[in-house]
């Protein structure tokens, strides 16, 4: 069970009901934000509530709250959990907002690469972090039952998208890339192209095109930057995560921190 405080008041839940995309989840169409803590502090948080309120007007939903009073009620949640290090979740629909944090337990051997396969499946709607989220739960299952960390999705061309709860940059000949257009404005990807002192462009790879690739990684919100040593079959990099990555994990550490 789960505890979480939707309206300021809190309510006891199975997983699955506060799971986005799931037959079981338990609320109407709306946004979700989901974001990490360390020792109780919000990582990045104010660019997640920023995303948050500019969807919600795109999509004419009403917040019934302010920032501030959301920004309350996360931290009732947050130290109301027993765990310093957690994955906090926002869930807005109409007239709710729906707050709730479980234990981050953060795998560091992701962190020396980590498989995955591809999918075809293109979202509805890329640029707005929905709770229709049944397409891109059911890709990631199949890559959990495949023993894989994420699935990449494939647009009908066989280019390469973004991941099923991921954002993907790639390097080729010491030049960094990531798409443009069609996926999640990410939040861990924004501050990455903010803040990197390595030029980033904007591009697309086809999936054919993987062996060209020295290397891949994955950004979200709960682990961060996440090396991709395998793809499918194709092993990147000869399995181990690569000089630009590393470089950018170290810098990312220090760009977290500085948004406590």
């Amino acid at each position: 069970m789960i505890k979480a405080l939707i309206n300021g008041n809190w309510e006891s839940f199975n997983d699955d009901e506060l799971q986005p995309g799931t037959d079981s989840f338990g609320f109407s169409y709306g946004l979700y934000e989901t974001f990490r803590t360390k020792n109780y502090k919000p990582i990045l948080l104010e660019p997640h509530l920023d995303r948050l309120f500019n969807s919600a007007q795109r999509i004419n939903l009403k917040i019934i709250y302010s920032k501030q009073e959301i920004k309350n009620m996360i931290n009732i949640v947050i130290n109301h959990f027993h765990d310093e290090n957690q994955r906090a979740r926002i869930i807005v629909t109409q007239n709710k907002v729906i707050i709730y944090s479980t234990s981050l337990n953060l795998d560091k051997k992701i962190y020396k690469g980590v498989d995955t396969l591809t999918i075809s499946y293109t979202r509805d709607s890329p640029h707005i972090k929905t709770t229709d989220y049944k397409g891109c739960l059911n890709a990631y299952e199949i890559a959990k039952r495949k023993n894989c960390f994420e699935a990449i999705l494939l647009d009908k061309k066989n280019n390469i998208l973004e991941g099923s709860r991921s954002n993907i940059f790639w390097v080729i000949s010491n030049s960094l890339f990531t798409r443009k257009n069609n996926v999640l404005p990410g939040i861990t990807r924004k501050t990455i192209i903010k803040n990197s002192p390595i030029p980033i462009h904007y591009g697309k790879l086809n999936i054919f095109d993987i062996n060209r690739v020295d290397e891949l990684f994955l950004t979200n919100s709960g682990s961060g930057i996440i090396p991709v040593t395998k793809v499918n079959s194709i092993i990147i990099n000869k399995g181990f995560p690569g000089p630009i990555t590393f470089k950018l994990l170290e810098l990312f550490s220090l760009w977290s921190k500085k948004s406590f």
